[in-house]
């Protein structure tokens, strides 16, 4: 697509670049004005091929010069995406700093209907964006839309413009649309900033309409309520804007919110802490000193807590609370700013009776831990909670290295643990938004501490949320802990149990393989689903368990985690693989590497069987499905490489539990390095072939144990786990 004559500069973008140069630093402001500059030429270029060139651009007018009526213009849906708490916000601020410029003249920003969010958002906005459109939320014309469009915006919409910051709530919808007739925003180019764009505003009763039809369905309300909005101010461009597309992206090619360009964030900053920090392997930001044990015990106490009894509390949460109290002091007594915030989250469930029994747990906790300390118990007591508080200095110790003596910070501690006062961020709490005092912050709460908001100063994470139907995006949303907080790093960790830690890292790993591939050509959206089950329509939360969405990721490579092994299960396909491959003879402690047809290695992988093992990409069908479609990519061959130990018998492999294989699998990162550095575009099968003998827990049976290495292509195959996704409950609410 040729580059569109746009301005690059202005007054308002300029002072809104110059405002994150001290918060992220100038390459990184650069970079994200670049992004901005991106957008904007998109969509400067497909207003003008969608509603006629004049209205935008460097020369544009700031009016519309062709209506649009009727249904929705094609093309018109953009998106913006970016990792968790990397900055989109900002993106979003710059594009619209910047399409004023290029006259753009009405702005809606919708975000998601939680309050804390909403004016999060618009807070932001109004001070960021200096000597630009005027600015405006929901709150300002509830009561009275048509008086405030009238009196207040009329004069602003055709001069200088403005900015409409709503949360996607049906009433304050229903209002939005309201100002926009009254202000008759549909004489001017408008864009709207969809943020979070995956929750809420999709069509949740698609899958039902196409079952039943859309005469007996009608559109869920909030997609039928910025439906309505878009068709009010017709001549528009509609950008969606969200950490976590997939289900965006996996929507039909002729959907309305399908994107027809994409523009990605450019990698977070130096200061950005992210998944790659929390979900590596032998990670020390990353506790899983958490008991399923303790999280039910939390959950199932109703808030029936034994007064007499404060020191009840479960060791992990504990053990949290105490990391962040000598993390604070500690930066409290070595920071510049005196008024500096920092915050723990303890995020383990929705429901508000569980907020209230971590909300005492925690409070009788400081209590007692304050009293003890400061010598107002007994000896033994203080003895306890030193020897508690010393277990939180040797964790934090192991990365934070400038750490003063624990003896000193307990000083300090003692004169600012009492003003340590949890509280519950939920619908039962007065306060619509987060506020924040010097110092401590404990925050307590669920959906409302979820996604889309930021958490100043967050320190330490505890969390436990686990629904049984997770969600890719929703669970991956929840990943609060990451954003820009640098200066925290060392004393900044996240706690949870092993099972949810593996959770956010399969979601983790199948992002990042997303982000590479679209990434590399983010004009060009192209997700090739690979899908065992039913036909992949279109990607709904109410159809589809979007945790079962997964991504082989180019360039990495899976094995079965629990391959068959006894004599009675494989011996027959065990012979059919040695008649194949018999002229692949080689001996040799690491084998050749043989250019072979993609169909003969679909025809090995059909002779090998596994138990699919929950949250691991390897299942045979899928694996068989994923070579099938490479063939669709131009890949017709692969290499294949048969390892059968120095002496040409086998080797002698331990067998181990599903669980227990490391992440290389029966192999290790050597022999992985070759094919992975010389055949980077192609598959590559290694088959260790196993003596399977009973002295290493196997069957006395030979057998073939395949590791598939993924050519590292500009696309990536995503795929569901569901075998029976229509099955799924119709009505599941994903936010919980």
């Amino acid at each position: 697509m040729s580059k569109m004559d746009i301005i690059t500069d202005g007054y308002c973008i300029n002072k809104v670049i110059d405002k994150v140069k001290s918060k992220i630093g100038d390459k990184a402001a650069e970079q994200l004005k670049q992004t901005a500059v991106e957008v904007v030429q998109n969509c400067v270029h497909f207003y003008s091929i969608t509603f006629g060139s004049g209205d935008v651009g460097a020369t544009g007018t700031g009016f519309v010069s062709q209506p649009h009526k009727g249904k929705i213009a094609d093309g018109t849906t953009g998106l913006i995406y970016g990792k968790v708490q990397s900055g989109k916000t900002n993106t979003t601020i710059a594009t619209l700093a910047l399409a004023q410029a290029n006259h753009f003249r009405c702005f809606i920003v919708l975000t998601s209907d939680n309050t804390c969010l909403g004016e999060q958002t618009a807070d932001r906005f109004a001070e960021q964006l200096k000597g630009g459109p005027r600015i405006c939320n929901w709150k300002e014309w509830r009561n009275d839309p048509e008086d405030f469009a009238t009196n207040q915006l009329l004069d602003y919409m055709k001069d200088t413009g403005v900015v409409l910051v709503s949360t996607k709530n049906k009433s304050h919808l229903d209002n939005l649309l309201k100002v926009l007739k009254y202000s008759k925003a549909s004489s001017v180019p408008t864009l709207i900033f969809d943020d979070e764009a995956d929750n809420a505003s999709p069509n949740t009763n698609e899958a039902k309409q196409a079952k039943k039809g859309k005469e007996t369905v009608p559109d869920s309300a909030i997609f039928e309520k910025i439906g309505n909005i878009r068709k009010e101010v017709g001549n528009h461009i509609y950008l969606q804007i969200t950490a976590t597309p997939q289900s965006l992206l996996l929507q039909n090619i002729n959907h309305p919110c399908k994107p027809v360009f994409c523009a990605a964030l450019p990698q977070p900053g130096d200061s950005y802490i992210g998944g790659n920090l929390f979900f590596s392997d032998n990670s020390k930001y990353c506790c899983t000193k958490v008991e399923l044990e303790e999280l039910d015990q939390l959950k199932k106490q109703g808030g029936k807590i034994n007064p007499g009894n404060n020191w009840d509390i479960p060791p992990g949460l504990r053990l949290s609370l105490c990391c962040f109290f000598l993390g604070s002091i500690y930066k409290i007594e070595s920071a510049k700013n005196s008024e500096a915030k920092y915050s723990f989250l303890a995020h383990i469930d929705h429901k508000r009776i569980t907020h209230s029994t971590l909300e005492k747990v925690i409070r009788g906790f400081i209590a007692e831990l304050d009293k003890a300390l400061r010598g107002k118990l007994s000896a033994a007591k203080r003895e306890e909670a030193m020897k508690w508080l010393n277990q939180a200095y040797t964790e934090l110790s192991e990365t934070a290295k400038n750490l003063p003596p624990l003896n000193d910070l307990v000083i300090e501690l003692e004169h600012e643990l009492r003003n340590a006062i949890p509280k519950v961020i939920d619908a039962s709490n007065p306060d619509k938004g987060l506020k924040y005092s010097s110092g401590m912050n404990i925050l307590i709460g669920g959906n409302r501490l979820g996604r889309g908001v930021t958490i100043e100063g967050l320190m330490i994470t505890y969390y436990g949320r686990d629904a049984k139907q997770k969600t890719m995006d929703t669970v991956h949303q929840h990943a609060r802990m990451f954003g820009y907080r640098q200066e925290l790093l060392d004393v900044t960790r996240l706690f949870l149990p092993q099972h949810i830690l593996e959770d956010f890292r399969a979601i983790h790993e199948a992002d990042e393989g997303m982000r590479q591939a679209i990434g590399d050509d983010p004009n060009n959206i192209q997700i090739t689903p690979v899908w065992v089950g039913p036909t992949l329509k279109a990607t709904r939360s109410n159809v589809l368990n979007l945790a079962a969405i997964n991504a082989f990721i180019p360039g990495s490579h899976i094995f079965p985690r629990a391959p068959l092994w006894k004599a009675s299960e494989i011996r027959k396909d065990v012979e059919e693989l040695d008649k194949l491959l018999a002229s692949y003879e080689t001996i040799g402690e690491k084998g050749e590497y043989h250019e072979v047809e993609i169909d003969f290695l679909i025809k090995i992988i059909s002779c090998i069987k596994s138990h699919y093992w929950p949250g691991y990409p390897w299942q045979d069908d899928r694996v068989k499905d994923l070579l099938v479609q490479m063939k669709t990519q131009d890949i017709s061959k692969g290499r294949l490489n048969v390892v059968r130990g120095k002496t040409g018998k086998g080797l002698e492999l331990t067998r181990q539990e599903p669980s227990a294989w490391g992440g290389f699998g029966f192999i290790n990162a050597r022999v992985l390095n070759k094919p992975k550095t010389e055949y980077p575009n192609v598959p590559t099968l290694l088959l260790m072939y196993e003596k399977g003998e009973n002295k290493e827990h196997w069957d006395n049976q030979p057998l073939y144990l395949p590791t598939l290495i993924l050519p590292k292509n500009k696309f990536v195959f995503m795929f569901n786990y569901s075998e029976a996704a229509e099955e799924l409950e119709d009505d599941i609410d994903f936010q919980d």
